[in-house]
């Protein structure tokens, strides 16, 4: 049996091939919305899970996220269930705002208590969540955060497609 290309098929098909390349132009486009920088003669950041700098393209809508505690009633409230439930809030806002963990281009990181273990756990957050792309990240050793038994707070900048 001979098959016969219709009109419908040859739309269905064009459309179908249109759709492909805005799908892979808007995946491309997502990608390029941030640029980790690490310069050669600078220590490598990598390793601790953050880079030196990150730039945010031109056409990046600036997602600016709000301090995230994991302060709980329920659970334990150790440094490390309080910095993963910080990391948990962080990463549902960028997902509300329209963007990821991979978007992010900054983070600011509040620690009350700050010693080598706790960077230790920090630093295999970091790279756990942002991966080989990490965003420019500071870290503020605090004596206090605004309630007592709160031991850590992360704050972040991340673009999203769209223009601001």
């Amino acid at each position: 049996m001979k098959a016969r290309l219709t009109k419908t098929h040859l739309s269905g098909f064009l459309v179908g091939l249109l759709t492909s390349g805005l799908l892979v132009a808007a995946v491309s486009a997502q990608e390029n919305l941030k640029q980790a920088l690490n310069p050669p003669e600078l220590a490598n950041s990598l390793q601790y899970g953050y880079s030196q700098a990150t730039t945010a393209a031109a056409n990046a809508k600036l997602v600016h996220v709000a301090g995230q505690v994991g302060m709980s009633e329920d659970g334990p409230n150790d440094f490390e269930s309080q910095v993963d439930r910080s990391f948990d809030a962080l990463l549902a806002t960028l997902e509300v705002a329209g963007t990821d963990a991979a978007s992010v281009v900054k983070i600011t990181l509040l620690i009350v208590e700050h010693d080598a273990e706790k960077l230790a756990y920090l630093v295999e957050k970091r790279k756990a969540v942002f991966g080989d792309q990490p965003p420019a990240s500071t870290l503020i050793p605090v004596p206090a955060l605004y309630a007592p038994g709160v031991l850590f707070e992360i704050d972040a900048v991340a673009v999203a497609p769209g223009s601001n």
